[in-house]
């Protein structure tokens, strides 16, 4: 085999591998960032339903006034977080809602009859059926970016990813403080589950 040919081998298979990386990259992105719109539609889900829930039991919880304006307060936060789709701010005060609806869950399991309604029950349980969407969204992405960060920190794709700029992305984990509040009061339950970027 002539030297020009050899060159010209080895030229194809150098562009192949870096094509195959490359489109290997872009796919294992396109998962995170489709892991990440899964959660941010059940965040958004919680955060639809909170007002209601607030509204529904603000009647029968006038003396804990400042409970429901913590949560509403949260919620704001978490809304403004995620629109300006920080991984941090969101996971900073998606965990802050979840600590302030842990603790109207831990209020709600002190005193039944705010729940006795069956507005107030169908409220709840849709809030913690969310939250089982969220923690699923999360595992869901949490996969997507190890896939992902596993290629970019690999050879030979993380040459190609450095050349092109991919970085890896952070876990979106449970909040340690959060977990050491769910061990210590496990009535609180998935609600208590606030991610934040590690």
């Amino acid at each position: 085999m002539s030297v020009a040919l050899t060159l010209i081998v080895l030229a194809l298979l150098t562009i192949g591998v870096y094509v195959l990386c490359y489109n290997g990259l872009v796919a294992a992105r396109q998962k995170v960032d489709q892991g990440w719109s899964g959660i941010t539609v059940q965040l958004k889900r919680r955060h639809a339903l909170v007002p209601n829930l607030v509204q529904s039991v603000r009647s029968a919880m006038d003396h804990e006034s400042g409970l429901l304006d913590r949560i509403l307060e949260a919620r704001s936060t978490a809304l403004a977080a995620l629109a300006g789709n920080d991984h941090a701010d969101v996971a900073k005060a998606e965990a802050a809602l979840s600590d302030a609806l842990g603790r109207f869950v831990g209020y709600t399991e002190d005193n039944p009859e705010i729940t006795a309604t069956e507005n107030v029950a169908l409220l709840q349980k849709q809030l913690e059926e969310t939250e089982d969407q969220i923690a699923a969204a999360r595992r869901l992405y949490n996969g997507n970016v190890e896939a992902y960060n596993t290629k970019v920190l690999s050879i030979p794709w993380t040459f190609i990813a450095r050349m092109n700029n991919y970085a890896t992305e952070p876990m979106f984990e449970v909040d340690p403080v959060e977990m050491k509040r769910i061990v210590a009061d496990p009535s609180v339950g998935d609600l208590g589950l606030g991610p934040s970027k590690t």
